[in-house]
Order: C-alpha cells, then sequence, then structure tokens
C-alpha cells in the first residue's frame, strides 16, 4: 500500500501491537457500550488502550466524550490515571459515567490550563471532530507535548479538517504562504498513523484502500476471537499518535 505520511520515530512497533491484541479483546469483552456505532470501535479503541497502556500517563485529557467507552478503556489500560473528560454536551448526557474520572462541559480551547495540570507526563486525546491542525496550535500554547487524534479522515471524507488531509494536500494554510503541512512538520518531534489491524475490500465511504495512503493492516489471517477486529474495520479513521517539540 502507499505508506502514510511520517515524521521521526514512532515509539512502538507492529510486533509489540500484535502482542497486545489478545488482551485488549479480553478487556473489550466486557465493554460497557454493547453498540458504539458513531463512536469508538474495536479497531479504534484497540490503539486509545494501547497507547495509555503503554505509556501509563499521569493525565489523560479525553476531549469528545460521546457514550464513555474511550473513558472506559483508558481506566482499564491505565488505573492510576486521572481523566479529565471534556464536552461542550455533557448536559444530557447518558452513556458510561466513570465514577473517579472529572467531567467538565467545555472545550478543550475555552479552558486555561495553565495552572490546572503539569503537563510533564499527560496525553492529550482528541475526538471531537475539530480541526487538528487548530488543536496542534492551542495544544504548544498550552504545553502539551503527546497527543492523539481519532478523526484522521483522508482528503475528501469526514467533517474536519484531519492531520492526515494537511499532510497530503498544500491546499491548507495555516498562514498565507505558510501549508498547514509545512507548519505541522516543524513544530512535530514524531508523527505516525496506526495501521489498520484488517483491511477489508473497502473503506467506510465504499472507496478502495489504496486510494489512501495507509499502511499494510497487523493481521491478514483471523484469529480465534478476532472476528470483532475484521467486523469493525468499517469504522478505522487512521488513528495516530503525535509529539510536538
Amino acid at each position: 500500500m502507499n505508506k502514510p505520511h511520517a515524521i521521526g520515530n514512532f515509539p512502538w512497533s507492529r510486533d509489540d501491537m500484535v502482542k497486545y491484541l489478545p488482551e485488549f479483546l479480553e478487556i473489550y469483552n466486557n465493554r460497557p457500550i454493547q453498540d458504539n456505532q458513531g463512536g469508538q470501535k474495536a479497531a479504534q479503541l484497540f490503539y486509545s488502550w494501547y497507547v495509555a497502556k503503554k505509556m501509563q500517563p499521569a493525565i489523560i485529557i479525553e476531549s469528545g466524550v460521546y457514550k464513555g467507552q474511550g473513558t472506559w478503556a483508558f481506566e482499564q489500560a491505565s488505573p492510576q490515571s486521572k481523566i479529565i473528560c471534556l464536552d461542550p454536551f455533557l448536559k444530557n448526557y447518558q452513556g458510561y459515567r466513570s465514577t473517579t474520572a472529572t467531567y467538565i462541559e467545555n472545550d478543550f480551547s475555552k479552558l486555561d490550563w495553565s495552572q490546572m495540570v503539569d503537563k510533564s507526563n499527560v496525553l492529550c486525546f482528541f475526538d471531537d471532530h475539530q480541526n487538528a491542525v487548530a488543536r496542534i496550535v492551542q495544544c504548544l500554547a498550552s504545553g502539551f507535548k503527546y497527543l492523539m487524534f481519532e478523526d484522521n479522515y483522508p482528503e475528501g471524507q469526514g467533517d474536519c479538517l484531519s492531520l492526515k488531509k494537511a499532510f497530503e494536500n498544500e491546499k491548507y494554510q495555516i498562514l498565507p504562504q505558510l501549508p498547514a503541512r509545512e507548519y505541522l512538520e516543524r513544530v512535530i518531534e514524531c508523527y505516525g498513523e496506526f495501521p489498520p489491524i484488517f483491511s477489508l475490500d473497502t473503506t467506510r465511504w465504499n472507496t478502495r484502500w489504496d486510494q489512501h495512503r495507509t499502511d499494510d493492516p497487523l493481521l491478514t489471517e483471523i484469529g480465534v476471537g478476532f472476528e470483532v477486529l475484521k467486523s469493525d474495520m468499517d469504522q478505522y479513521t487512521w488513528i495516530n499518535y503525535l509529539e510536538l517539540k
């Protein structure tokens, strides 16, 4: 496949990701939300869980809560992490609610992070369908370094400017004469898109996988109990991880 854009040294190997799949599936079988259509399903949630488990961050800031499946997965991966859940629409929230997480009904960009958290060991996870380049600017201004974006749509798809779009099309500019891609390459230490666990015949938009720059899938054969990972691949959105300079 045509490889996706990458910067620096990605901290985790494909072999290590594969090694953790059975443990994730055992946990996933006890998920609180059985039907999480519109939110993270197994094909994305594995990587959210995996990064939190490997990093064990002191704090996880989750921007975009939806039904709470991501919050639950973070708790399973890193029980000692303090989780801050942000969503402007929490008033009518009816999903999984953690008894230990802090819920704030506001947008990430509206909060003054200067005194709220120690930035040295924080994972910022964005699943909020907002401009990812703008989120990078906000994170730099606030002193955050470790980020993930779930809604990393390819060109022509999705409802927001993703990093994938910015890297692959120079029409996106952050300032006149400054393409977003050039800006991102200046401020990002490492960037990588997690590979699909499996590949289906077509993407969620009925396009061919080779129309989008996509890494080779982790697996080609379905092991016992891995069926849900295959069936949920229709929701894969090139979820990524990056570190800012």
